[in-house]
């Protein structure tokens, strides 16, 4: 028969081991016969815990068995094993042992609920390899004891025992190979629980956490210079480092200005920065609001999503805002002009060459704290691009997904898939190249909540349900799960950026949909 586990669990009793061998060779390849070692048993009448030697599932019923290996002796209901050097041991009358061990296991079963339509014969036994045993009582039956003469031929007590237990009360039924395969499935069931993409995110996101802490050491080396050219690709913390720079000068009471080219960023960095030394503000409004403000000109200039403003229009507006201009200034400009330049403008490499003309100090930003390994992994092999490596080596796969379904009919199947796994709404951000309206998405708003978000929602961000934005106004920005759409397979020199922007918001998972 079949004895879970294959191999015996290790044990004192060399009784238990010849047992064990025993069931293994009896009932071969009869699937209608099943035997567990070692089971416990959670639900003992007497003991906080228990644990039955055997126990046998089979056409006849459920049976149990308790093995005692040496001698026995009994005086006054004080059992004791007697072994090789005659040393007594202490037991627990084994019949009853084995007795209570079935009750526990058949009350088990009946407590479920699934097996209310059978009615399972039941009955327990005791083996005595080593002795043998013909002491009567009205405490046992010969039919239910297997002593070592017995033991010869386990396979023909093992047939008369179940036959003596199953006549023992009528209307029993037999047991098909399913019952016993579904009681078996559920007194030791086989199993895999897979760790939750939910928990998998949670853990990166706690790493990334620690992982952007470690880039404050960058904040020291930014504050011992006067003007800075900080690099780095998508997720190496440049935003981060934008922020917290810019709530240290504030510390020491400089007049700071915070300049980016996008409206989503600069309501998503006020957020971020809520200090009224602090100044945020888009290349656009930056005269306006330094108007407003009284103030001629600001003492530390810092620009996040740097690549944007390389062009000389930016860089005299640049030089407006702050004392000394920019040449001889302080300024810290954070950004990516290999990756994410031409989103909105193109990058005046003249223009750029200026700006380095000024003396500054350069940080290279190389260490990704952001994306997981499978997503850098991607990006990289796709784009034949370097965003830094990272120390988030594992993750969840890529998802793709390319095939017939429109659209519109496969982003609803990717998004019921993502809340199946016990992803919040609030952690996927759908990203397309195309405004709402012309975009896919708007085919699976009708059976999903979908956000639509704007310069103003992007303060609250994460918003609550799932939120849809173009790629070129999520720069900067970032969520757990990632959804791109409405892109062409095909990788060109005019969609390159699109793609590399869309995939590296992604913190956790990447689905992409071609």
């Amino acid at each position: 028969m079949t004895i879970i586990p294959a191999q015996p669990y290790a044990t004192n009793s060399r009784a238990e081991y010849r047992v064990f061998d025993k069931l293994k060779t009896a009932f071969v390849n009869d699937d209608k016969y099943l035997a567990f070692h070692s089971l416990n048993l959670t639900k003992h009448r007497y003991k906080r815990f228990g644990e039955a030697d055997f126990v046998i599932l089979c056409e006849y019923g459920l049976f149990v068995f308790e093995v005692k290996g040496g001698g026995v002796c009994c005086e006054n209901d004080i059992w004791q094993t007697v072994d090789r050097n005659r040393q007594m041991h202490k037991i627990q009358n084994p019949f009853k042992q084995a007795e209570g061990a079935l009750h526990a296991i058949n009350e088990e079963i009946k407590d479920t609920h699934f097996f209310d339509a059978l009615k399972i014969s039941v009955g327990y036994g005791v083996i005595f390899p080593d002795i043998e045993f013909s002491l009567k009582s009205s405490e046992w039956d010969f039919s239910t004891i297997c002593d070592s003469q017995k033991f010869k031929n386990f396979e023909g007590f093992l047939q008369k025992f179940f036959e003596y237990w199953h006549t023992k009360k009528s209307n029993k039924d037999k047991l098909t190979v399913e019952n016993i395969k579904a009681i078996g499935q559920y007194l030791r069931p086989n199993f895999e629980v897979i760790e939750s993409l939910y928990n998998q995110l949670n853990k990166f996101e706690e790493a990334s956490c620690q992982l952007t802490q470690e880039q404050y050491k960058y904040l020291d080396i930014a504050a011992a210079n006067k003007r800075i050219l900080c690099s780095g690709g998508a997720g190496t913390g440049k935003t981060f480092l934008a922020v917290e720079l810019s709530k240290r000068l504030a510390k020491e009471n400089k007049k700071v200005m915070v300049v980016c080219k996008s409206k989503w960023l600069r309501q998503y960095l006020r957020t971020k920065i809520v200090n009224e030394f602090v100044t945020v503000a888009t290349i656009k409004s930056a005269k306006i609001t330094m108007k407003r403000a009284g103030i001629r000109r600001y003492e530390v200039l810092i620009i996040d999503e740097g690549q944007d403003l390389f062009n000389f229009d930016d860089i005299a507006c640049l030089n407006s805002l702050v004392k000394g201009e920019l040449k001889q200034g302080e300024w810290y400009i954070f950004h990516d002009i290999n990756n994410q330049s031409g989103l909105f403008d193109a990058v005046n490499k003249e223009a750029f060459e200026l700006l380095k003309s000024y003396p500054h100090s350069n940080i290279p930003l190389t260490v990704n704290c952001r994306n997981t390994g499978p997503i850098i992994k991607k990006i990289t092999s796709l784009l034949a691009v370097d965003i830094g490596g990272s120390e988030l080596k594992n993750g969840p796969q890529v998802r793709e997904y390319n095939d017939k379904l429109k659209n519109g009919e496969r982003l609803n199947l990717v998004i019921a898939e993502l809340l199946n796994e016990s992803i919040p709404p609030s952690s996927i951000t759908i990203l397309s190249p195309l405004c709402y309206e012309e975009s896919s998405v708007s085919w699976a708003s009708e059976n999903h909540r979908i956000i639509k978000l704007d310069e103003f929602s992007i303060q609250s961000f994460p918003v609550k349900n799932i939120s849809f934005a173009e790629i070129k106004n999520f720069k900067g920005l970032e969520n757990e799960v990632i959804v791109v759409i409405d892109l062409p397979k095909i990788i060109t020199q005019t969609n390159e950026a699109l793609y590399y922007v869309a995939m590296s918001r992604a913190k956790g998972l990447l689905c992409v949909i071609f």
